[in-house]
């Protein structure tokens, strides 16, 4: 009777490879997820840096930090799915495994940080905007992020129109009609009444929100990972020491 040697692959190591695949493929779009997210909140921060603090900017990257370490790991599972070589699949996912929980340990901690800074963004922020409420008409890029600001959110000040101490308040204080003509006077009888503070403050929780949200999600979809690829390394496990089996 003649042998070739040829060794045949098990099916529990194909079913190993395909769920990899498949749980790799969820894996994948989370950490397009958190990092487009977080990339998106980050860029909208920015247009507004000299107003807010620091832990805003530090949840947004440790955001996209997450997504990034979670593609990377990605591509390791999907290396591992698809490589043919049994022992490294085998070994490989429960590195993956602990990758997952110290992902799902930062999506836990994304989540308490941003829900806590959504519940204290107006609080956060009025430090900062008072310093820079200071410098306007002594800093051209301040006078101009103020007036759009209160344009855009049609407020005024931090808390309200008494926090100008001049003559005359900024004429974006005030809501004009189109076809305005000069002279035209912002005084406190026709200038908004809603503070800034509050305004931005409700736009930057939103944000902050949104940040929790996600990472609440993808910490669901980070359990039903673990569990998958637990059951598929502990097939893969007890296929590496199965015999193989020869064909005649």
């Amino acid at each position: 009777m003649a042998f070739n040697f040829k060794c045949k692959v098990p099916k529990v190591l194909k079913s190993v490879r395909y769920s990899l695949a498949a749980v790799n493929g969820a894996f994948l779009l989370t950490g397009l997820l958190l990092f487009f997210v977080g990339i998106a909140v980050l860029v909208e921060y920015k247009n507004w840096e000299v107003l807010i603090t620091g832990r805003f900017f530090a949840l947004s990257k440790f955001v996209v930090a997450t997504g990034a370490i979670i593609l990377f790991g990605s591509v390791l599972g999907f290396y591992a799915a698809i490589s043919q070589h049994f022992y490294f699949v085998a070994g490989s996912i429960f590195q993956y495994v602990v990758l997952l929980l110290v992902t799902l340990v930062f999506e836990i901690a994304i989540a308490i940080a941003a829900f806590s800074l959504s519940n204290d963004a107006v609080k956060e922020i009025r430090p900062s905007m008072v310093a820079s409420l200071n410098l306007y008409n002594e800093r051209l890029d301040i006078t101009k992020l103020w007036d759009d600001m209160q344009m855009e959110y049609e407020c005024c000040g931090v808390v309200g129109r008494p926090d100008w101490v001049m003559d005359k308040l900024p004429v974006s204080c005030c809501h004009m009609d189109y076809g305005t003509l000069s002279p035209f006077t912002c005084e406190i009888g026709n200038a908004y009444v809603t503070g800034c503070a509050s305004v931005l403050g409700e736009w930057l929780a939103y944000n902050a929100h949104v940040l929790g949200v996600v990472a609440i999600v993808a910490t669901c979809v980070q359990v039903s990972y673990i569990l998958l690829t637990s059951m598929g390394g502990y097939l893969a496990y007890r296929a590496k020491f199965s015999e193989v089996e020869l064909e005649s």
